[in-house]
């Protein structure tokens, strides 16, 4: 993402050695969408080319756009508007674009570097943030996850077991954050003990998690349960317009599944994008899963893997194209007096 004026993405630190992580994520997505690739040729991709329909991809445009909107707005509220609302955009958009293009990891730390290096927000604020609005798309999942369940029963006999569990890891998972929040200071102070005892607090991952923790508990009720209302609530109309995106996306390629066959395949690839298994915004991992689940569903993966592969080409070129904002900001905050 970025900020005042175009500003390149900030990386992370060097680490030494060779990034072994990266390189297995990257050999899996490849095996995965060769598989995606298999049951499918590049011919039968092209020929969707003259079944599209461009209402649908005006609506998939604009809903993709609408989505970062959201999400900026979701940050910039929940920093108490401290920052400019454009200047968020910006970060968001570098954000996804990390994510999306390079890694899930790269765009989490652009956020953070972004937010205190360009607008003075503490790491332990921005890592609070950010997990409060991950548990907030979380919850979000569960209600509609219990929701598309429901109509699909009949459909979904093989995968009841995993639905429960899922349903039941997840509202327990939110169980304890709902604990957490009445019972903070004492949960903060046994935690950081645990970790500086176990000495996991030397790993830089769990230093930022013990920040955010350390933020957690210095804010009042009122604040924090204000903070986590809106969290929630922005999360559940951010994904309920990820799914209306999700289904206008499907819906430019014909593809036969109804909306709720794409609802519920959309919360278990949400779900996947939780393991840090993915590079390159789940590529592979996300059409090799849609694949399996749509099958289970009634539809063929013949029919289903060209429909993917060219969800992906455009899922791309939508990121590109929103990349736009990022010099057109820059124009713009030039041009404005205050910047003069």
């Amino acid at each position: 993402m970025q900020i005042p004026a175009p500003v390149p993405p900030v990386r992370e630190p060097a680490k030494k050695g060779f990034p072994f992580g990266n390189l297995l994520k990257a050999l899996l997505a490849l095996l995965l969408i060769g598989v995606v690739f298999s049951k499918t040729n590049f011919s039968e991709v092209l020929s969707l080319r003259d079944q599209v329909s461009y209402s649908w991809l005006a609506w998939t445009f604009v809903l993709y756009v609408l989505l970062t909107f959201l999400k900026a707005l979701q940050y910039h509220i929940l920093f108490g508007r401290q920052t400019s609302y454009p200047r968020v955009v910006s970060i968001v958009v570098w954000q996804n674009a990390l994510s999306n293009f390079v890694a899930a990891g790269a765009g989490v730390a652009s956020y953070l570097a972004l937010f205190k290096t360009e607008e003075g927000v503490k790491l332990g604020r921005s890592t609070l943030v950010f997990l409060i609005t991950k548990v907030g798309d979380l919850f979000s999942v569960w209600v509609v996850l219990l929701a598309c369940s429901v109509f699909l029963w009949d459909q979904i006999p093989s995968l009841h077991s995993l639905v429960l569990i899922l349903l039941v890891v997840i509202g327990a998972g939110l169980l304890f954050f709902g604990a957490t929040l009445l019972f903070r200071r004492p949960f903060v102070s046994f935690s950081s003990m645990i970790l500086e005892k176990t000495r996991l607090a030397r790993m830089p991952l769990v230093r930022k998690g013990m920040d955010a923790m350390e933020a957690f508990a210095e804010l009042s009720p009122s604040v924090i349960f204000q903070m986590v209302g809106q969290a929630f609530a922005l999360s559940l109309l951010y994904y309920l317009v990820t799914l209306g995106w999700m289904v206008a996306s499907l819906r430019m390629f014909a593809a036969p599944v109804s909306d709720w066959s794409i609802v519920f395949v959309s919360c278990i690839l949400q779900l996947l994008s939780v393991v840090p298994i993915s590079i390159f915004g789940s590529l592979g991992v996300s059409e090799f899963t849609s694949l399996y689940f749509y099958e289970v569903l009634g539809v063929g993966q013949a029919v289903m893997s060209p429909i993917l592969l060219a969800w992906r080409a455009t899922f791309y070129l939508m990121n590109l194209a929103v990349l736009l904002y990022l010099p057109l900001y820059g124009l713009f905050h030039r041009r404005s007096p205050e910047s003069l």
